[in-house]
């Protein structure tokens, strides 16, 4: 429920394991929300590169136990997106107490890359002349 208002809230972009990813803090932290009436002006959403650069890499594919990561994005109800098939996930995170391997393994997760690889991204994308 948290991912989709994450998203739209500019927080990050889907990530092929189906967490945000955060151009700061990688994809290896925890979502929150609080409620309030205050007049806010909306962060429009960001992207910086994470949809090309998880179309090319399958480190969390090929790290996912149960093989729950697809190499490619899917429909899911009317949107085409990453997605993860959570008939293989929840059963093997309930049998293990737990996995999160896809998050762990995840290059956007180490602690000093995130920034680094969104600046690399951009680059990228200015020489192909567009935005990503």
């Amino acid at each position: 429920m948290m991912i989709p208002a994450a998203i739209e809230a500019g927080f990050g972009e889907l990530g092929k394991h189906g967490s945000v990813i955060n151009p700061e803090f990688g994809s290896a932290f925890r979502l929150g929300a609080v409620l309030t009436d205050a007049p806010f002006e909306p962060t429009p959403k960001r992207t910086f590169g994470v949809d090309e650069f998880c179309l090319h890499c399958r480190i969390c594919e090929e790290a996912c136990p149960p093989e729950a990561i697809a190499p490619e994005k899917k429909m899911v109800r009317g949107v085409v997106k990453w997605s993860v098939n959570f008939d293989r996930c929840i059963p093997f995170f309930a049998e293990t107490s737990g996995c999160a391997i896809c998050i762990a393994v995840c290059p956007w997760s180490r602690p000093g890359v995130g920034l680094n690889l969104a600046a690399k991204l951009a680059r990228r994308s200015e020489r192909k002349g567009g935005t990503e």
